[in-house]
């Protein structure tokens, strides 16, 4: 063995006197070993600091646990808290994730075979998925589950929050506070998700009577400039805005104070401060996101388990939390 090398099964095997096949027992222990073997095994394997290659044995048992995690915001702190919850649970049962950040917004040939190529039991994605994908899924056999958004494509499962209920919700509750100029801010209006709060938004706005919403969804150029030149018209601008996430309403807050725009309401989505305490609080739509992760996990590892290749789609109910919110 040479030196600083890692130490391989087949160094332990040696240094017990037995074969490779009776260390892997061992370590799995089987019942086809004794008890004595085994513990003798264990204990030169831990005098010869052996850790053991898991992803080694689960290519060979064909059993791998690793769940591959797909997001594409790395300074939105939403994910990071979801994707927190997600390896709470899906360790409980026994997995382990690799997160994966991309740099474009949908979920890919690429990053599919990314997961293929790591030997990963499922994927959970944050992207909705290219049409291919549920090519890929049928040829491959490794199962998706599309978190946050819709999917129209049959063998991947997905689970999201109400977001058209969530638009409602936001409407109603800038209306309450008076609200008679209302904004939309989004990052994406493509995104399944984006549309459902928009459509949410609209509707309820027209039932009360108040005026279709302005849509601020470029982000070819700053959403300062975007907000300067909204506001600029003073007697036209905003007083209420609806924020595709969270992330979007701080921002939007930093700016409007920092232009000294005055009072203007602004509800977001995602509800990050149930988990991260802010100096400004904010009115946020949203769901228990423990409670959505572990209902994610739970699909996932039975469509891992079971062999499904999707046909669940679920709607988790969200709520509005208001928290001395400005």
């Amino acid at each position: 063995m040479k030196k600083n090398s890692r130490v391989t099964m087949s160094d332990v095997a040696r240094a017990a006197n037995v074969t490779t096949q009776t260390v892997s027992r061992a370590f799995r222990n089987t019942s086809d070993i004794s008890e004595e073997t085994r513990e003798r095994i264990l204990r030169i394997a831990g005098e010869l600091h052996y850790v053991m290659n898991n992803t080694a044995s689960s290519l060979r048992a064909g059993n791998s646990r690793l769940i591959v995690v797909v997001y594409d915001n790395l300074i939105n702190i939403y994910f990071s808290i979801m994707i927190d919850y997600l390896q709470k649970h899906l360790r409980q049962r026994g997995y382990s994730i690799l997160v994966l950040s991309v740099s474009h917004s949908r979920f890919d040939r690429e990053t599919y075979e990314f997961a293929v190529s790591h030997n990963a039991a499922g994927v959970v994605s944050f992207l909705e998925p290219e049409p291919e994908i549920g090519e890929m899924v049928r040829n491959f056999r490794l199962p998706v589950l599309i978190v946050g958004r819709r999917s129209p494509i049959a063998n991947i499962d997905y689970i999201r929050t109400d977001d058209r209920e969530g638009g409602r919700l936001a409407a109603a509750w800038l209306a309450e506070h008076g609200v008679t100029r209302p904004a939309y801010v989004t990052i994406d209006r493509i995104v399944s998700c984006a549309q459902d709060r928009y459509s949410g938004f609209y509707e309820e706005l027209a039932r009360r009577g108040i005026r279709e919403p302005v849509v601020i969804d470029d982000y070819t150029r700053p959403l300062r400039d975007s907000v300067a030149e909204l506001f600029a018209a003073s007697e036209n601008a905003p007083d209420g805005v609806f924020c595709f996430n969270d992330m979007l309403a701080f921002e939007l807050m930093y700016h409007i104070s920092a232009l000294a725009l005055g009072r203007v309401y602004i509800v977001g989505y995602d509800c990050i401060q149930q988990e991260v305490r802010m100096p400004v609080r904010l009115a946020s739509l949203g769901t228990d996101k423990d409670v959505f992760a572990m209902r994610a996990v739970e699909i996932i590892v039975s469509a891992v388990e079971e062999k499904r290749m999707g046909g669940i789609e679920e709607t988790m109910p969200v709520r509005l939390w208001v928290d001395d919110a400005t």
